[in-house]
């Protein structure tokens, strides 16, 4: 099945045009067409065009490139069904490319524990690798979800787009969502405590001599990872300049079908290192299509991410574990902020702030109205002055003169008649 996917990125309101065995994808013959598992998107900027091919034939490959405007993807059918190179072309040299093969499962028996898997232990005891050409791999109807009730390795592909916040870099992108699964996987009979691995490998056209790097970073929005404040980022070694290549991921996996924090688990990267062999890595693959020989002067590597924590019961527990990442052109976006985030950050520094403006102004009231009441008790004293005085004159005792100030500092007004009375007896 072939399938064409174009992202015209000239338009804010985009849409996708979605053809099955389409003539734009030049497969005319229905047995090559339906041998060959490939997904085709192409996004079109006004300063270039960027390319997006997977193929599920044998092993899980994807390949990106950046073209110039209007340059046009051709593949070879016939020399694509027998693996050989050069069978795919651009109308005109890409400004960049790069690409990943989803080369091994690797099924390790953890018996301490550790969560972490040791390469350098490759004995049939401890190791098993399970290759990714040996799976039957089949493509559901287009957007629809496998719902089998089987063994398998789910693998989903989902391309969307996102618009950089560097001006300079590419004018609007596609990110591709890779989304692995392994459910109710049949583990090694002679394994007691089996984890799972995943293996890629990773060719751009940056020079042989040169390395990609993993970085690990902090995240302020964990909405769709709960719990998870950290980004890893593998780039290629132009990605630092905005034109290279990176994968994206959160350091968790889920081991149910709900992904929730409950439900999480750890992932472990162990770096890259160089892959020296490529023909037998690489052969019967997307990336040696394309690449062919030139491999041999182009960056070629590998990595691998693991899965599983300490203490959390090893794959037996659950016999699910769901890791997802990210492919894309150019710079690693950073993640914007969620209206939900917003949202909760607005009332976390909001309200305090308003708090903190209304105790002000009850304050400064509370003030003004203490400064009037001085005032008010200043006027009070001269006033019981000037009566004690007049009460003097009328050769009233001391005692009687406290008592009528008294009444005057308590409630002037209301006492008034009280005091005149008193005075004239």
């Amino acid at each position: 099945m072939v399938l064409l996917v174009v992202y015209n990125q000239a338009y804010d309101d985009c849409g996708w045009e979605i053809g099955e065995d389409v003539e734009e994808s030049g497969c005319e013959d229905p047995k090559i067409c339906n041998y060959c598992k490939v997904v085709y998107v192409k996004a079109e900027g006004p300063s270039d065009t960027l390319h997006y091919l997977w193929d599920f034939t044998k092993k899980p490959s994807i390949l990106v490139a950046a073209t110039p405007v209007k340059s046009n993807l051709s593949i070879s059918w016939d020399q694509f069904k027998g693996g050989n190179n050069k069978s795919i072309t651009f109308s005109e040299d890409p400004v960049y490319s790069f690409g990943i093969v989803l080369d091994k499962i690797w099924e390790y028996n953890d018996v301490n524990d550790t969560a972490l898997m040791d390469w350098t232990n490759t004995n049939s005891s401890y190791l098993r690798a399970l290759h990714m050409e040996n799976f039957n791999w089949t493509l559901p109807p287009f957007m629809n979800e496998s719902v089998a009730n089987v063994e398998s390795i789910d693998l989903k592909v989902v391309a969307s787009s996102y618009i950089p916040r560097d001006s300079t870099a590419v004018s609007g992108s596609i990110t591709l969502g890779v989304d692995l699964v392994l459910d109710r996987l049949n583990t090694n009979s002679s394994f007691t405590n089996s984890r799972f691995a995943l293996e890629v490998l990773l060719a751009s056209n940056d020079a042989f001599n040169t390395t990609a790097t993993i970085v690990s970073r902090r995240s302020l929005d964990d909405e769709h990872s709960p719990g998870v404040f950290m980004l890893m980022d593998l780039r290629t070694p132009k990605a630092e300049s905005g034109k290279g290549g990176y994968l994206q991921w959160r350091p968790v996996a889920y081991v149910a079908k709900e992904r929730d924090l409950s439900n999480s688990t750890e992932t472990r990267s162990y770096g890259v290192k160089n892959v020296t062999d490529h023909t037998t890595h690489l052969n019967n693959t997307l990336l040696y299509a394309y690449y062919s020989s030139n491999l041999d002067n182009f960056l070629v590597q590998s990595t691998a991410v693991s899965f599983g924590l300490k203490e959390d019961g090893f794959y037996k527990k659950t016999n699910y574990t769901s890791w997802t990442f990210m492919m894309g052109y150019g710079t690693p976006p950073d993640e914007d902020f969620s209206l939900l985030v917003i949202f909760v950050i607005s009332i976390g520094l909001g309200l305090p702030a308003l708090l903190t403006v209304i105790s002000g102004i009850v304050m400064a009231v509370r003030r003004i109205s203490q400064k009037k009441d001085d005032l008010y008790t200043d006027y009070e004293e001269e006033k019981c002055h000037s009566l004690s005085g007049l009460l003097s004159a009328l050769h009233m005792k001391n005692v009687e003169a406290q008592y009528f100030c008294a009444l005057m500092k308590k409630d002037y007004l209301s006492h008034m008649w009280d005091v005149e009375m008193r005075v004239e007896f």
